[in-house]
């Protein structure tokens, strides 16, 4: 029983060390915030990513959407506009306006 309370303990220890950290100090004190991570800055192409690239990329979308993006287009020779992306299962337009600005054509 004492493992079992010493190990919860622990795991709500390390639990709140990772929530209350809040990232690097600069030499000077102030706390240094980045202003976006290159994932965030870089758009991904829709007709030329790869399923994996997809779905790192896009919020919504899993494996199994991204695979359906590649397979949509291959379908359809390329994408001409992010509306047809609406073909597919699971993507409508509250999905296309959330990733809207980290997709391009």
């Amino acid at each position: 029983m004492l493992w079992k309370t010493t190990l919860m303990a622990l795991c709500v220890g390390v639990g709140m060390s990772n929530a209350a950290y809040a990232g690097p100090i600069s030499p000077e004190g102030a706390m240094v915030v980045a202003s976006t991570t290159q994932a965030q800055a870089s758009k991904v192409n829709l007709n030329k990513a790869s399923a994996a690239e997809l779905a790192q990329a896009l919020t919504g979308v899993g494996q199994r959407r991204a695979e359906a993006i590649v397979a949509l287009r291959e379908q359809l020779g390329g994408f001409t506009e992010l509306n047809q992306l609406m073909q597919i299962k699971g993507i409508g337009p509250r999905l296309l306006e959330l990733n809207k600005q980290r997709m391009e054509l």
